[in-house]
């Protein structure tokens, strides 16, 4: 009796274990009851074998199956689609963005004197529309050098085609052949690359907005300014005011050949070369400057400039990239601070004893954070700095009022945080004006920088020491004179002038948090 019953049960396990061979396993039996239960499940079928297979697993290549799904069914495997990786706008719009700032940045640099005044002491809103309004699409030359034209401005687009590639998933991983897949993506961007060349002509981050092209006229390669040793006055010099038909044309078309020769460069040049010399720097260094353009598309989101995307197939963002959306993107402890505050600054005013003079003003504002990750607060503050100067002029007069809206970041402890930001706005006079009986109130632009700290009394209590430079953008009783602008120098620019005034000031007050 005892052996008889350990065969019986030996039966048993040895069926349960090899289900797969049998065909008649409680699991299948369960498998096949259940599948009868469900309302969409699929109808038993003894000649149908419920068994899975390798064969039928290869059937279905990358879309992978879930166990609890397969037994639900009656063994049958169920296909999962895969997530599609989409296209990365986002990185597409700040990389974009930051080769703007960067091109920006560096004509501000080398620009000369009168192109300075031109952004910093001029109107910008009604001088851009002024330049704009001003292109001469009669003409392809625009008056610049052959390299500007035939070598910039093409290494300009062919960066923005390589900005779009590396955000293209369909893209970022071809190399130069004859496939419909590369054409296509050299396609994309080459409808990036002209959205982008054709903003930075005449958009508001662009030429026509900084330093006003087709706002004025210049002599074509001589000196803008008289005394000069290089200054034209001969009058069959030819006057161009930068603008025409090339750049429009040129920077998209032949920056997306430049972007074709350099993926040919690359795929039977420098690859070879890495490939065979896989940890050769020099060979790196070669790579990244036999390809410009793509080196600096790199650089832009993180990467080395020798990076290529077809050798990381599954990368998209460098680690730096990750490391830093990882730290930004933890959870804040506190969502809302506000900061009502004593505040003291330093302005130009006017006071009876003393016209155009700096003097101290005091007054009472309050600042509100909201906190976008742990690292990144949108900060308002608001400042009122009762009769801060009591004689009314152009600019000045009567009680100021500041308000900026903007962006703060630092570090922050249960004990004290650390933090500066920045934060565009306006300054606003209650009185000002010449004639006494028509005072008014004006806006002018304002900016303020900040660094403040914050000693953490409780959890939600503390005390905050604030230090502000605030620029505010006056207009000036100072106007071009009527000169400027006769042929063949014409000016198309307002005769207006703007002051820019950097004050100090300070901020105490408490902190609640909740």
């Amino acid at each position: 009796m005892f052996r008889r019953s350990t065969v019986v049960v030996l039966l048993f396990l040895s069926s349960f274990g090899s289900g797969q061979k049998s065909g008649i396993s409680l699991g299948n039996i369960s498998a096949a009851s259940s599948a009868a239960m469900l309302i969409d499940g699929p109808e038993p079928n003894a000649a149908q074998s419920t068994s899975l297979s390798p064969r039928r697993v290869a059937e279905v290549p990358y879309a992978p199956y879930d166990t609890y799904d397969v037994e639900a069914l009656g063994g049958r495997p169920v296909p999962h689609v895969q997530a599609v990786e989409p296209f990365h706008w986002k990185g597409l719009l700040l990389q974009s963005f930051a080769f703007d700032l960067l091109q920006n940045a560096t004509r501000i640099m080398t620009a000369d004197q009168n192109d300075r005044h031109i952004l910093l002491n001029k109107p910008f809103w009604s001088d851009y529309w002024a330049s704009l309004q001003q292109f001469n699409m009669r003409r392809w030359n625009d008056g610049d050098s052959f390299k500007v034209n035939y070598i910039g401005h093409p290494m300009q687009g062919a960066i923005a085609s390589y900005i779009e590639v590396q955000n293209d998933p369909r893209g970022r991983g071809q190399r130069i052949s004859k496939t419909q897949a590369y054409w296509h993506s050299r396609f994309r961007a080459f409808l990036w690359n002209t959205a982008y060349s054709t903003q930075w002509e005449i958009g508001p981050l662009g030429e026509t907005a900084v330093f006003n092209q087709g706002g004025f006229t210049y002599p074509i390669r001589c000196s803008k300014h008289p005394g000069t040793p290089n200054y034209c006055e001969n009058p069959d010099t030819m006057y161009t005011n930068n603008t025409g038909w090339v750049d429009f044309i040129i920077t998209p078309v032949v920056g997306s050949l430049w972007q074709i020769g350099e993926d040919t460069i690359d795929r039977y040049v420098s690859d070879p070369l890495v490939n065979r010399h896989p940890n050769g720097f020099g060979y790196k260094v070669l790579r990244s400057s036999l390809n410009p353009p793509r080196s600096l598309a790199n650089m832009l989101r993180g990467q080395y400039p020798w990076y290529r995307d077809y050798e990381h197939p599954s990368e998209y963002q460098s680690p730096v990239v990750v490391r830093f959306e990882k730290v930004m993107s933890q959870q804040p402890v506190e969502h809302v601070d506000l900061n009502p505050h004593y505040s003291s600054m330093g302005l130009l005013t006017n006071h009876s004893s003393c016209m155009n003079c700096r003097v101290t003003a005091s007054g009472a504002g309050l600042s509100v954070g909201v906190r976008l990750q742990q690292y990144l607060d949108f900060v308002s503050d608001v400042n009122i700095y009762p009769q801060a100067s009591p004689v009314s002029a152009l600019s000045v007069g009567g009680t100021l009022t500041t308000a900026t809206f903007g962006f703060r970041s630092g570090y922050s402890t249960k004990h004290y945080a650390v933090k500066v930001g920045l934060a565009p706005g306006f300054a606003s006079y209650s009185r000002t004006g010449t004639d006494p009986s028509a005072l008014k109130r004006n806006f002018n632009f304002a900016a303020a920088a900040t660094a403040s700290g914050d000693l953490r009394l409780t959890n939600h209590f503390g005390f905050r020491a604030t230090a502000t430079q605030m620029l505010i953008r006056f207009k000036s009783t100072d106007r071009d004179p009527p000169g400027i602008g006769t042929p063949p120098r014409l000016s198309f620019l307002s005769h207006d002038n703007y002051i820019n005034t950097t004050n100090w000031g300070v901020q105490l007050g408490p902190v609640v948090r909740f």
